[in-house]
């Protein structure tokens, strides 16, 4: 089976030929898998083709769903090693190395290296050999040897724990299906939505296709030549050797609405091009200048209510920000002054409120792995301890707040030490430690028990108690009375 490639710019009809290619090999009897970059993709193009009555039989899922089930048929039995786990391991590699200091920036930075390491299937014997060529040219380093310890001995530590990181699970599953094609089936893939592929991605592409054999239909937003895609030129370049078949689609300015075609469409094709020539904007593209980011939010609420004055409805108005992190609580604070309807969705991290600080704080508190001290602090058991509900005298945890610094008494299992010689023992931390000794499941059972004890501390014993009781007497007497008349 071919792969089959399709490009143009942006709006040029990729999506619908991708779609006619799962609804074709749904008509044929295949359940094709269709991957998408987000979650919100998937949700979206599933009610797509349920609403064309095409979804039975397909699956909408991103990569990571693809690498699941090429791990699933390629038989790769061996244990993840999660994330969380992956970052201490890499610090702790760092650690014994000269000349590097285990910061979060540098092991992130170690574990991406790391990662393209084994997606590109390169062994420690390999990157030895090259680390020397270069030393050869450019003189010995400290740095460079200790990356090329620095991966023999993670591989080397995967294999003692027995588990293997999400890369190797990745290639392993992969290389399985080159071995064994028939393991796959035929089940078709189709790639849409993806600005650029990762390595790992490429690979997935190339395996499934050419190796194994099934149908794969890739679109990627991409034009020869124009300088807003030149980022994506060498993806392109992988990719077209690749395919049996290249759809080139040309730009469609029909998907513009008619009164803003031209300024929109002449906007696209000219972006980030120079010697372009300036178009009439004809009222469709405007730029609006305040003297800050209160200001240019009040100018555009002003807009958006203008515009639901004029008919449009509030939910086809969409507001696009930068970092919406940052400018949301402003723009929620605008837009509500201004009496402008609005949908804002945003996430917030759990340590931003208190029950996920005193979470976070809590676990913590518990022993690192290996038996170890805590790596909490003061300000952890201090964030557990200050939830709203969780002493009935919060001003015990200011107290042991300004005796714990007057000692020195920093750490978590320190402050906790000077807390129980004062009060009384947190038996609570021994139990999450007890349920996380017992395994995974236990210690999920317990935090979520934890969490629902934070929540509801607040309101502990605030519910109002009716005196029912000489109430209760009175209407069984009457009923009691009834009866015996009857």
């Amino acid at each position: 089976m071919p792969i089959t490639l399709i490009t143009g710019p942006a709006n040029a009809g990729k999506a619908q030929l991708v779609l006619d290619a799962v609804r074709r090999d749904l008509a044929h009897g295949s359940e094709p898998l269709l991957i998408v970059p987000t979650r919100a993709d998937a949700e979206h193009y599933l009610r797509e083709l349920a609403g064309e009555g095409a979804a039975m039989g397909v699956r909408v899922q991103r990569f990571d769903g693809l690498i699941e089930e090429a791990v699933r048929r390629a038989g790769v039995r061996e244990a993840p090693l999660g994330g969380l786990a992956r970052e201490r391991l890499i610090a702790a590699l760092l650690e014994r190395q000269p000349a590097m200091r285990a910061s979060p920036g540098l092991v992130h930075a170690v574990g991406a290296l790391l990662a393209e390491l084994q997606v590109r299937r390169v062994s420690p014997a390999r990157l030895s050999r090259a680390l020397a060529t270069w030393a050869d040219a450019d003189g010995p380093s400290v740095r460079r040897e200790g990356i090329g310890r620095l991966l023999s001995e993670y591989i080397r530590a995967l294999e003692r724990l027995g588990r293997v990181d999400a890369e190797q699970r990745a290639v392993r599953a992969l290389d399985g299906l080159r071995r064994s094609p028939s393991l796959w089936g035929r089940t078709p893939v189709a790639f849409y939505g993806f600005d650029d592929l990762t390595r790992l991605q490429l690979d997935a592409i190339e395996t499934l296709g050419r190796v194994v054999g099934t149908a794969v239909t890739l679109s990627l937003t991409y034009e020869p030549g124009r300088v807003a895609f030149a980022g994506r030129a060498a993806t392109f370049a992988e990719l077209e050797p690749l395919a049996e078949e290249h759809h080139r689609l040309e730009h469609r300015a029909e998907y513009y609405s008619p009164p803003a075609r031209a300024p929109l469409s002449h906007l696209e094709r000219s972006l980030f091009e120079t010697g372009s020539e300036r178009a009439d904007p004809q009222g469709a593209v405007r730029l609006l200048e305040g003297g800050g980011q209160r200001s240019e939010l009040e100018l555009v609420a002003r807009e958006v209510g203008e515009l639901i004055d004029g008919g449009m409805a509030p939910e086809e108005i969409a507001v696009v920000l930068r970092a919406p992190a940052a400018g949301a609580d402003l723009l929620e604070e605008v837009f509500a002054g201004a009496g402008i309807p609005f949908a804002l969705e945003r996430r917030r991290h759990l340590g931003d409120i208190a029950i996920g600080r005193a979470l976070i704080g809590l676990l913590r508190c518990l022993p690192a792995y290996g038996g170890g001290a805590s790596p909490g602090e003061l300000g952890d058991l201090l964030a557990w301890l200050r939830a709203p509900g969780q002493l009935e005298r919060p001003e015990l945890a200011d107290s042991l707040e300004v005796a714990a610094r007057r000692t020195g008494a920093l750490s978590a299992a320190q402050a906790r030490l000077l807390w129980e010689e004062r009060h009384w023992p947190l038996e609570r931390i021994d139990r999450l430690e007890q349920a996380a000794q017992r395994g995974p499941v236990a210690l999920i059972e317990r935090v979520i028990r934890e969490l629902q004890r934070l929540f509801a501390a607040p309101r502990r014993a605030a519910a109002s108690v009716l005196d029912m009781g000489p109430r209760l007497l009175r209407n069984l007497q009457d009923y009691d009375a009834t009866r015996a008349a009857r």
